[in-house]
This record gives structure tokens, sequence and C-alpha cells, in this order.
């Protein structure tokens, strides 16, 4: 029976978790949204973007604290979300952390990111070598004043 309990137990330190950020639009009888959850206890984070149609992609993120930079926005009559975060190391809360600047554009399925941290990086197809599929500040910058100008 204590081993139940404690089985319980871990599994609630597990599970237990936060939403840092969410939001959802919705048009013509679809909708499409984003959820940023941060689990309490591992300090894992994971980015969930959905839509009505089925889509679930879910990122996830290093385990370190992750904290909001600005607010979210929409853009692009609302067909784009643009996060703004820091990721700061779990054991030094006070540290000013790392950038994470992304946009998902729901449209076009597209998704860039601008971070100094190793996220999400894909094999080039053509030599299996890894290639830089996220963007600098600057490029990261002009899709954002193309998206929303």
């Amino acid at each position: 029976m204590a081993a139940l309990g404690l089985a319980a137990v871990l599994l609630v330190m597990v599970l237990v978790h936060n939403t840092i950020a969410f939001g959802q639009k919705c048009s013509a009888g679809n909708c499409w949204g984003y959820r940023l959850e941060q689990y309490r206890f591992s300090n894992q984070a994971v980015l969930t973007i959905t839509s009505s149609s089925g889509m679930q992609l879910e990122y996830d993120l290093p385990k370190m604290l992750l904290e909001r930079a600005s607010e979210d926005r929409w853009l692009a009559g609302d067909r784009a979300i643009y996060l703004n975060y820091r990721l700061k190391p779990s054991a030094d809360p006070e540290a000013e952390g790392t950038p994470l600047r992304l946009l998902y554009d729901f449209q076009r399925g597209e998704l860039y990111l601008s971070s100094p941290l190793q996220l999400w990086r894909a094999p080039d197809m053509q030599n299996g070598s890894p290639r830089k599929n996220w963007l600098t500040e600057a490029e990261f910058q002009s899709v954002l004043t193309r998206i929303e100008p």
C-alpha cells in the first residue's frame, strides 16, 4: 500500500504543471492556438500548437525556468503568434537568461525561431549534417516586419 501511495505522489510530481501562456483565435468555424506549459518539479517546458483541423505540434524546451520577456502578440490578422521569452538556469533564477523569440504562422504552417540555444535542429536532407534551421536576430526581425508591416 505504501508503494502505491509513493507511486501516486511521484505521478503527481511529474504531472503538475503551470500554464505560462495560452492563446486561441477562431474564425469561420475553425480555431487555432498555442499553449506553453512548465512542469513544476522537472522544469521541463512544452510548447503545443494546435488547430481544430486536428493538428497538434509539441516542442520540448530545455529544462530551464521560462520567463515572459514581453507580451505575446497575434499578428497578420490573427493568423500568426509571436512569443518572446527568456530561459533561465534552474540553479540561478536571478540570471539574465537566454532569449527565445518564436513566430508561428498558422496559415502557412511555418515556425520561425531566434535563440542562441540549440533548439530543434534538423539534419540537412542532402548530406545528413546538422543545418541551421533557426534564424539570426536580423533574419527573425525581417520575418516579423514582412508578416506584420
